[in-house]
């Protein structure tokens, strides 16, 4: 018959034999064994003395795995250090371990249907567009050099291009710069920098998508850090851009731009909540070119462009453009405000054309717009779809002028109204609803003249 001191040494005997053999992780390391072998010292099961030289074991053997583990991270950190790494957050990106090499392929795609009560005009068409199909990639180069190209395809699937470019990016003691060299944006106001992945609504107000000229080959020089920038370039008219998001300049190839953009944050809580104003000017000197101020249906992209025409002949001299804007994002609310003010100097008679418009929208789902150097960035929904969430919802309203109509320039004078409504099912997926109805339209001896079109359209997006 066993005694108790019998069954207690073949106890410390199996716990000390299972030890010495096995030197897994997680035996060296289970707080529960250690949790254990206490409470058979306290009960009195193993002594003093077999408890130290148990508890020494394994800690002994903790460490030496802890050890083999960390020369096997090492190892493989080693054999690894010239890999490239490979992001999938919203995106892909290739880069190198250090960062100062990357490469990422981009695009958007966007489908549009469209269905108008024309109310008898003849430039605003129901039907269905691609609006957006671009595709090209960023690049970075002993990361202070990048660039970018990117290609636009809807236009009747012929490529046009739209940013073509290379610049170098640094630091200084006021904050980061870049000098960019190619087609790009010129800095001239929010509505028309802004990317169309972020805008609240499917159209920019009426001024952002004709008078503002988007993208035109130049150098431009920005400098900025967390609550300013000052972004300012020369150009010259862009290579082919399609018909997409530029000013309707025919022949326009001696025209020179000067433009520059500030703005500031006066203040701001943190992200989520601040207060962003801003400031532009363009000088354009025609040089004796054809010069059309702007080109533009009132609710539709896909109309014939022709209820809003402000143009000017051969002998327009310069066109001077004054921007305001204001962009305030307090939680899930945002809104927007731009006044635009064009003086053209032509000997035929000069005209000054104005535009405003006021934006506003709520995220339903508690989502902020995200603000990022002066202009809107992506959506990320709080609960997914695929995720047990239901994206994200945001509404958004516009209200807007523009009066193209002064001296002998009739252009046209309209009041458009806007409302939206956005769903983000997971990040870089939207889907939009746009209801848009001309309040007043005003163009003496025009076809449209005193019609009230309105439209109801959507939208299906993705981007990368």
């Amino acid at each position: 018959m066993f005694k108790k001191t019998h069954i207690r040494s073949l106890l410390a005997s199996v716990l000390i034999g299972s030890l010495a053999t096995i030197s897994t992780p997680v035996m060296a390391t289970n707080e529960a064994m250690l949790d254990l072998l206490k409470i058979l010292v306290n009960k009195g099961s193993i002594t003093q003395g077999e408890y130290e030289l148990l508890v020494n074991t394994a800690k002994a053997d903790g460490e030496k795995v802890e050890g083999n583990i960390n020369e096997m991270k090492a190892e493989v950190a080693r054999k690894t250090r010239n890999l490239p790494k490979v992001t999938t957050k919203g995106r892909i990106k290739i880069e190198s371990q250090d960062g100062s090499w990357a490469f990422q392929p981009i695009g958007r795609i966007m489908w549009d249907n469209i269905w108008t009560d024309d109310d008898g005009s003849t430039a605003e068409d129901s039907g269905s567009e691609l609006r957006r199909a671009r595709i090209g990639f960023k690049a970075t180069f002993a990361r202070v050099i990048k660039s970018k190209l990117e290609l636009e395809f809807a236009n009747s699937g012929t490529a046009s291009w739209k940013d073509v470019w290379i610049s170098y990016n640094g630091k200084n003691s006021l904050g980061k710069y870049f000098i960019k060299v190619g087609q790009h944006h010129i800095p001239f106001g929010h509505a028309t920098i802004s990317s169309s992945k972020y805008m609240p609504l499917m159209r920019r107000p009426l001024f952002g998508d004709g008078p503002q000229q988007s993208r035109n080959v130049g150098v431009a020089l920005r400098q900025d850090n967390k609550r300013w920038l000052v972004h300012a370039g020369v150009f010259r008219p862009g290579i082919s851009t399609g018909s997409d998001e530029i000013g309707d300049n025919s022949g326009t190839s001696d025209s020179i731009f000067t433009a520059i953009r500030v703005a500031g944050i006066p203040y701001m809580k943190d992200k989520k909540h601040l207060i962003h104003v801003g400031a532009s000017y363009q000088h354009q000197n025609v040089n004796g070119d054809n010069f059309s101020n702007i080109d533009n249906a009132l609710i539709t992209h896909i109309g014939s462009g022709s209820t809003l025409d402000a143009s000017f002949g051969t002998n327009t001299d310069e066109v001077d453009a004054y921007d305001l804007e204001a962009i305030a994002v307090w939680g899930s609310f945002h809104a927007v405000g731009e006044y635009v003010h064009w003086s053209v100097d032509d000997p035929d008679g000069d005209a000054d054309l104005s535009a405003w418009a006021i934006d506003a929208g709520w995220f339903l789902t508690g989502e902020s717009m995200k603000y990022k150097k002066g202009q809107f960035s992506g959506v990320s929904p709080k609960h997914a779809v695929g995720k047990g969430g239901m994206g994200a919802w945001q509404v958004a309203i516009r209200y807007e002028n523009i009066d193209l109509n002064d001296n002998t320039t009739v252009g046209g004078d309209a009041d458009v109204f806007t409302a939206g409504l956005n769903w983000h099912p997971v990040k870089n997926v939207r889907f939009m609803a746009n209801y848009a109805k001309v309040l007043d339209y005003d163009r003496l001896g025009n076809a449209n003249d005193g019609l009230e079109p309105s439209a109801f359209s959507i939208r299906s997006q993705v981007y990368w």
